[in-house]
């Protein structure tokens, strides 16, 4: 039968009642509406009322009295293995006794109790009967003789006697309860350290319980079948907060003592008795969907309801293709809940969640598409812990990175822990959980733990099941005991991104003598264990060099073809894919981790012969044969050395590039009058990204082509670029938007025919800006760059327009590396002198050798804009991987910056986009775009310097302190300078600069900007950079945690707005 629910909600939103009163209200309002449901031995459903409740929770209180006292509210603390009705009304009693409820996880060991009692003042303890708990209580407690231990009334004596509500009357019980006061004490789960207590208020208590007012679903008469839920948990405490604010029924466990341990198999018995909806965590879930019968029975609930860990995709996607709606309980306990509670059935979207109404919220970009979800703070409720400002506004951030919906504004997918996050030295970052969640699933595996921060590469650290353990400084038996699990490990690096991946020498395995411990909640304590195994965790790196793919044998004679296989068989090993020997590795996918492995392993096969090869080798000779004939040279002691290029080599290579393109077509036509049709190339991040937007904002384009890489999930990345970038996402949904997916390097870009001929016929401006930005790479690996170059020549020469459409060429300032001329530089070709260097400026002025002669000989508009240093994004956040964010950090080490006697010319980035949409139309055939007002170093070094409390210093001095962090990091050759201190990884670009008269940077040399001011009325109008620009650059840097954040406020703009 039944019963209406008479809501608080109108007495709730007055501010005047607390959570031991509601209960006292709904026992009044709804004596025989249900806060209990549970199954009997015979199955049928029983139901525990207010009016019994209320009862059992007036006698629990006046016990509590009696032991307590009730001169001063105090702590009170559940230590307790106790069923959810006896546990849940206990709690209701120490809170209606007037006292602070604390309960206290039952994981806890007892240094983390004792920990916890301390931080707290807390006296008195209600320890369950069982000799777990007596023991537990009784360590904690050894050596703090004035906590005094008292037993927790099991159900039988809190509900065994007779009586009604009337019977029980609230004589001598607290009448009056403070909003304001802190009526509850939770703690963290205690993952790097002892759990700390977090405070709530009565106030605090209310809101979190009307938290579901937000959501889709009326909780009112629904029930959640919690049966196992710990209700020490946050999440359990949310459960009956949420009962007696909106009429939730608790579906549990039968009361017992000792309480009913949950499995999967009685779990799911009793859920499917209460129907409602399945409060659950994923093991449970996983392990129900192996039985057909069982996920028949879940088709019928309301939905399932996930928290503690994520859902394996795979099976989360089958049971919401079922109809089966799946939803993401997520909270923390320093706010409460945040996900949405309860939406409506999410369907296919169950990944995702929206952040309830009831907190504001805001994110903080992470990188890499990922952001930290950050919950902003209210004087008239505070959270009970704040460790952030933002804009002025206390906050609390959460320390959990969220990933976007990609296209419904405002959902969230959980990614990890921003601890957890691995962030190695050449700054690529792994989310370690996925790989641990698959290796943790052999059978030979307890626990394992991904490492590798600030390192060149990832390991893992394996637990192996009790049965498999062995000493691990036996090698034979590691190597066995790798190759068991192997075949799980590369499970793992499938699902990993290649940077992730874990070589098999990079695996530990743990030592008997030092297994793992877990906290709270059952998860290892990762920090403090990685802290343990420290020692073995240096060695392996320090290692690496000799064991790098020891299982490769060099060839005994090195022939030409024993060497090319030796070689094939290296690089294919690493790189996990069929090559042919001419391709160049880097653009097959190698990255400078696979790099490091092929370096080494050769190395070490050449080890007997004390061969001296250079540092950067493998970038040298980026293809299987071009490796075989330098390692081959090597072995046989043949002094043949790859000679430095010349200027003359530039121009024959820009000459190839030049000569033979196809014929116009026979029939030409007049444009006819109109709006642009732009081709772009390289749309997804930074400058392009920018330029984009301008694009599509631009009234003369009707139709903007962007081609970016094929198979990169071009859409997605787009949208990422725009949100991370703070700019108008609406503009990617115009009609005049057209992504495609494209291999600039191959004529006709893998496009068919219809969509090929489509652009052609219509395209009037080509703007080329994708490029390989690597400056370690040779010139040889950006052939295909200039490839690219080549067809986009062709794509032009193939119009049907008389005058063929323009080529917009993004260049660099850095073809001026060597320049001799007199400042300042002119806007006009240069000889190749000017780019030796690198393969990066040395591409690039080919690519502008062989524009300018296809604009000599072809009569096709060219347009070469050089492009100088941007710096800062819209929001004052200027990518942290360039040199003059890794300079600003090192003054974190070195504790000074170094003062240059030089001017500065960065752009910032979004008026800069927008002069160089400016430029299209120009007629020039070279253009400069840099700064036309450089600004002198220490306008922008000094307001830096004073925000991180360092004094400047000569630049010489600052090397020196640099190099000096440099000798103190660990020397081992193959190891990438730290991450903490990315300047390291430029001390070879900041020692070049030393060895000049007046040491600074290419963009400190002054350019001439005269025609690219008459091509853009936004360049000639720039202002001049100032230190609210720098101290925004400073705030950017912070709110990704690149820089530490201050006491104080960032400021509320970030930087100045250029618009």
């Amino acid at each position: 039968m039944s019963v209406d629910y008479r809501s608080p909600r109108a007495l709730i939103e007055s501010g005047a009642i607390t959570i031991p009163e509601l209960f006292e209200w709904n026992a009044r309002e709804n004596p025989d509406y249900p806060l209990f449901r549970y199954p009997d031995n015979d199955g049928a459903l029983k139901t525990i009322t207010y009016a019994e409740a209320i009862r059992a929770i007036r006698l629990v209180a006046r016990h509590i009295l009696a032991l307590v006292g009730s001169a001063e509210r105090c702590a009170v603390a559940l230590l307790a293995n106790a069923d959810s009705v006896t546990y849940i009304i206990t709690s209701a009693a120490v809170l209606r006794a007037g006292h602070i409820l604390f309960p206290i996880s039952t994981r806890n060991g007892s240094a983390a109790v004792s920990h916890l009692l301390n931080r707290t003042n807390c006296r008195h303890v209600l320890v369950s009967e069982d000799e777990y708990m007596q023991t537990l209580a009784r360590g904690a407690t050894t050596d703090m003789p004035d906590v005094t231990l008292h037993p927790l009334l099991s159900f039988d004596e809190i509900f065994g006697g007779d009586g009604d509500v009337n019977g029980c009357g609230t004589e001598g019980l607290p009448n009056e309860f403070k909003i304001s006061d802190i009526g509850m004490i939770l703690h963290s789960s205690g993952s790097t350290n002892h759990p700390k207590p977090i405070y709530w208020t009565h106030k605090r208590m209310i809101s979190r319980g009307t938290t579901s007012w937000y959501g889709e679903v009326d909780l009112t008469g629904i029930t959640f079948a919690c049966p196992g839920t710990p209700m020490f948990h946050a999440q359990g405490v949310s459960f009956y907060l949420t009962s007696v604010a909106t009429g939730l029924i608790l579906g549990v466990f039968p009361p017992a003592s000792p309480p009913t341990f949950p499995t999967p198999e009685n779990v799911f018995e009793n859920v499917v008795a209460l129907g409602g909806y399945i409060v659950t965590f994923p093991p449970f879930v996983e392990e129900w969907v192996q039985d057909p019968a069982k996920v028949d029975k879940m088709q019928r609930m309301k939905g399932i309801i996930i928290g503690g860990a994520p859902l394996k995709e795979e099976i989360g996607d089958d049971l919401a293709s079922r109809g089966i709606p799946l939803i993401i309980w997520y909270g923390v306990t320093e706010v409460g809940a945040i996900a949405d509670v309860i939406p409506a059935n999410p369907g296919m979207d169950w990944r995702y969640f929206s952040v309830t109404r009831w907190v504001q919220s805001t994110v903080v970009d992470a990188g890499d598409g990922k952001f930290e979800l950050v919950i902003l703070s209210s004087p008239e409720d505070p959270h009970p812990v704040l460790n952030t400002n933002i804009c002025g506004v206390d906050a609390y951030a959460t320390n959990d990175l969220v990933v976007p919906h990609p296209t419904r504004k405002g959902f969230w997918k959980l990614y990890g822990r921003r601890d957890d996050q691995i962030v190695l030295s050449n700054g690529e970052k792994t989310n370690p959980l996925p790989i641990e969640r698959i290796i943790k699933e052999d059978i030979h595996v307890r626990d394992c733990l991904v490492f590798g921060n600030s390192r060149f590469q990832n390991g893992v650290l394996v637990e192996p099941e009790a049965a498999f353990t062995f000493d691990p400084k036996d090698q034979s038996l590691l190597a066995e005991f790798r190759n068991k699990i192997w075949a799980t490990v590369e499970r793992a690096n499938v699902f990993a991104p290649q940077h992730s991946r874990i070589f098999k020498e990079m695996v530990i395995v743990t030592s008997p003598s030092k297994p793992f411990d877990y906290n709270a909640k059952g998860d290892n304590r990762r920090n403090p264990i990685l802290d343990r195994y420290k020692g073995e965790i240096d060695a392996l790196y320090a290692g690496i060099e000799e064991s790098a793919q020891s299982d490769i044998l060099a060839p005994s004679q090195w022939d030409p073809e024993a060497a090319k296989a030796f070689i094939r068989t290296v690089v294919q090993k690493v790189i996990l894919k069929p090559l042919d020997d001419e391709s160049d590795i880097f653009r097959s996918g190698c990255d400078s981790l696979q790099a490091t492995w092929i370096r080494n392993t050769i190395l070490r096969a050449l080890r007997d012969g004390s061969s001296e090869l250079p540092m950067d080798f493998v970038y040298q000779a980026p293809s299987i044969a071009a490796l075989t004939d330098v390692v081959r040279h090597a072995a046989l002691k043949d002094d043949k050395a790859r000679d430095a290029l010349s200027a003359q080599d530039l121009v024959k290579m820009a000459e190839s590039y030049s000569f033979n393109f196809p014929f116009r077509p026979g029939q030409l036509r007049q444009r006819d009058e109109g709006k642009d049709v732009v081709l772009i190339t390289g749309t997804t991040r930074g400058f392009g990204c920018d330029v984009l937007e301008h694009l599509l904002r631009s009234d003369d384009v009707s139709t903007v082509y962007a081609f970016n890489r094929k198979g990169s999930q071009a859409m997605d990345r787009q949208w990422e670029g725009f949100r991370r970038r703070g700019l108008e996402e609406d503009l990617l949904q115009s009609s005049k938007f057209v992504m495609v997916e494209a291999d600039l390097s191959i004529p006709g870009f893998g496009l068919d025919d219809h969509l090929l001929s489509g652009i052609r016929d219509s395209v009037t401006h080509i703007v080329h800006n994708a490029w390989k930005v690597d400056f370690n790479l040779a010139l040889l690996s950006y052939e295909v760059d200039l490839k690219a170059v080549r067809n986009i020549i062709e794509l032009s020469l193939g119009s049907p327009f008389v005058v063929p459409p323009s080529i917009q060429f993004v260049s660099s300032v850095g073809v001026l590396r060597n320049c001799a001329l007199e400042q300042p530089i002119p806007e006009e070709p240069l000889s190749p002198a000017s780019a030796l260097g690198t393969g990066y400026s040395e591409a690039k002025w080919i690519a502008e050798r062989i524009l300018c002669n296809v604009a000599e000989q072809y009569h096709v508009p060219i347009s070469i804009v050089r492009l100088g240093q941007v710096g800062g994004d819209r929001s004052g956040y200027w990518n942290e991987k360039e040199w003059f964010p890794a300079m600003i950090k090192s003054a974190l080490f070195t504790r000074c910056l170094p003062n240059l006697q030089a001017a500065v010319a960065f752009l910032p980035s979004y008026p800069s986009a927008r002069a160089f949409v400016e430029m299209r139309n120009s007629r020039s055939l070279v253009l400069h775009l840099s700064h036309p007002r450089p600004v002198p170093w220490h306008t922008l070094i000094v307001p830096i310097a004073k925000e991180l409390g360092v004094p400047l210093v000569p630049f010489s001095h600052w090397l020196t302190t640099l190099e000096k962090c440099d000798n103190d990091t660990l020397d081992v050759r193959s190891l990438d300078p730290t991450q903490n201190n990315p300047a390291l990884r430029l001390l070879g670009l900041f020692r070049s600069w030393a060895s000049t008269s007046n040491p600074g940077p290419v963009s400190a040399m002054r350019m001439s900007t005269e025609k690219a001011e008459a091509a853009s009325e936004t360049l000639s109008s720039l202002p001049a950079l100032d230190a609210e620009v720098a101290r925004g650059w400073v705030a950017g840097w912070r709110r990704v945690g690149f820089l530490p954040m201050t006491g104080q406020p960032p400021p509320a703009s970030g930087a100045r707005t250029f618009c």
